[in-house]
């Protein structure tokens, strides 16, 4: 783990000395190799043909497995967030982006290389008015508990009370209507017009899942499901999830919130994160293999009232930052940048503002490490002098002295939310997908949470992304575009 200073003599941004574990049997292995990083998807590319063609590139199976060779399938995996069912099918944090992916399915998926693939829907073709994509939910396609799944359960999972209501708000920015076309046919016109191939349909937020009475998970579309008897069983103080399966064996996921060490030290298969200390004790695991993802966050800055002729950071300053300012594996961020090159988006950008006296605070997710590390980097770098903090703060603080980074402060949820509505803060240090399917979609939300915001303004700062460390001789894991993962995924 690297150590964090703020004091002035800090700025000279040496990179911080690593730190033994706190645990004797967790010492060592700081120089050990990590394997070569696996293959990292490339931008969209357009399939030929709808789908089904759109499944016979030629591409090996194996291309975005996590491991090429054979092994027994993923039997427990580790979980270091809470996991609550009222938040499914939208995750809200990464561990139930892991679980919930294995539940709920999006009509079409991208996968690692930037293909757009069947999920839900077999195949899919553009209208004459090149706009609307008509999609056939696949021969068969159930819900987990056996029901058949039609198109007007698909409309109904997406629309407020039902079928014949408006659109959900995170539905509507992707798709701007929704029309039921057949039994197993839809007709879904999306907010950016897209004729080589629906990449919108494959965004999370149009994961599909029916809500039913007797339990407090919603019904997803794969042949998976969470074991309604009730595992109450504790392992080193972890909670137990059983992913039933209709065929072959079931999944357990250990809920751990605390130590990510102890889940390997509990046996478990597969674990994501960006733990330094976690991913130094698992080299020294000759049973485990770190895998590294694709690079899944970006790390921005929001600063009200910032002019569009200020200054962008330089390419070795954010690699500075990333070395030096982020716990956990970082670099800087790298172009090109999804909001910069967005086209054909119909977002209105709001009127400029009066210009206001700001707080002296810079404002981050309280949960977010990586987020808290960069603000609090920020506020060291106020308050030093000299012409390395100088080089940082002429872009950061362009505008002082009528801007002031004096604190740092985490809020989460709701607290969070509104500060970012309100924009009467010094500057925000939030994190953006680095990769979206739909960066129309990402850029509306951006300025759904913040209406004061000038898109050009926008200061990227550093990427991170998270390491898969698999049990040696485990298969059958394999990565999406946006960094998620599918265990066993040619499981219908």
């Amino acid at each position: 783990m690297r150590l964090i200073g703020h004091g002035l003599a800090v700025f000279a941004f040496i990179v911080g000395v690593q730190m033994t574990s706190a645990c004797s049997s967790r010492s060592g292995g700081a120089g050990s190799t990590v394997p070569p990083q696996a293959r990292a998807p490339e931008a969209p590319s357009a399939p030929e043909q709808p789908a089904p063609a759109a499944q016979s590139r030629d591409a090996g199976p194996d291309e975005c497995a996590l491991s090429a060779l054979p092994g027994e399938p993923i039997a427990t995996v580790g979980l270091s967030d809470r996991i609550d069912p009222s938040n499914a099918p939208h995750p809200t944090n990464a561990s139930e982006r892991l679980l919930f992916r294995q539940l709920y399915e999006t009509l079409v998926r991208v996968d690692c290389v930037g293909r757009v693939r069947p999920g839900l829907a077999e195949s899919w073709r553009l209208d004459s008015d090149g706009r609307t994509w008509s999609v056939t939910l696949r021969d068969g396609a159930r819900f987990s508990d056996g029901t058949a799944v039609t198109a007007a359960d698909v409309r109904a999972s997406w629309t407020r009370s039902g079928v014949d209501g408006a659109l959900r708000p995170h539905v509507s920015r992707l798709a701007q209507s929704v029309e039921i076309a057949g039994d197993r046919t839809l007709a879904v016109t999306l907010r950016t017009p897209r004729v080589d191939a629906p990449f919108a349909l494959a965004h999370p937020d149009l994961a599909v899942a029916r809500v039913v009475a007797d339990s407090p998970w919603p019904l997803g579309t794969r042949s998976v499901r969470i074991s309604l008897e009730h595992d109450t069983s504790l392992v080193r103080n972890a909670s137990v999830l059983t992913l039933a399966r209709d065929h072959g064996p079931g999944t357990r996921f250990l809920v751990a919130v605390g130590d990510p060490r102890d889940l390997l030290d509990d046996g478990v298969d597969l674990l994501l994160t960006r733990d330094p200390a976690t991913l130094d004790y698992a080299v020294t695991l000759p049973q485990f293999q770190p895998v590294p993802l694709a690079w899944q966050q970006t790390y921005v800055l929001l600063a009200p009232n910032r002019s569009p002729s200020s200054p962008s950071l330089a390419d070795a300053a954010r690699q500075v930052l990333a070395n030096d300012a982020v716990r956990g594996e970082a670099r800087g961020a790298q172009r090109p940048f999804w909001w910069e090159s967005a086209t054909g988006c119909s977002v209105a950008l709001s009127p400029a503002r009066t210009q206001s006296p700001l707080s002296s605070r810079i404002v981050y997710d309280g949960n977010d490490g990586a987020a808290r590390d960069l603000a609090e980097r920020f506020v060291g770098l106020a308050r030093a002098s000299g012409p390395s903090a100088k080089a940082f703060l002429d872009v950061l603080l362009p505008d002082r002295p009528q801007r002031k980074y004096e604190r740092a402060t985490g809020l989460t949820g709701e607290a969070l939310a509104r500060a970012r509505q309100l924009g009467t803060d010094a500057g925000y240090v939030l994190a953006v997908e680095s990769r979206p399917v739909d960066p129309c979609r990402d850029l509306q939300v951006l300025m759904d949470g913040a209406r004061w915001l000038d898109p050009t303004t926008i200061v990227p700062l550093v990427e991170t992304r998270p390491q898969a460390i698999v049990r040696r001789g485990r298969a059958g894991v394999a990565a999406e575009f946006d960094g998620g993962l599918v265990i066993d995924p040619t499981e219908r």
